[in-house]
């Protein structure tokens, strides 16, 4: 293989880092959101996420734990209150 820009036979393959960030690290573990699935499915307020064509159930269970947890910090934020540092 030679260089597009030069010409050289003189090339070796560079092999780099990637790197990645999660934006928002997920409240809950994997194991748990698999031992939850069964119960967010077979919840009336729940089960209609579940019945929707799209995406996974593995993408369906963390949302909706996502909403979840974070109905729950909005009222211990609203009803608790703030720590001291």
């Amino acid at each position: 293989m030679n260089c597009a820009r030069c010409g050289s036979a003189a090339m070796s393959k560079v092999i780099s880092k990637v790197s990645f960030k999660i934006a928002k690290p997920a409240k809950y573990s994997e194991a748990f959101l698999h031992k939850a699935r069964p119960f967010l499915r077979a919840q009336k307020e729940t089960a209609e996420a579940f019945a929707e064509g799209k995406g996974s159930e593995d993408a369906k269970t963390f949302q909706l734990a996502e909403r979840i947890g974070e109905s729950i910090d909005r009222t211990l934020a609203a009803r608790l209150p703030p720590r001291k540092s």
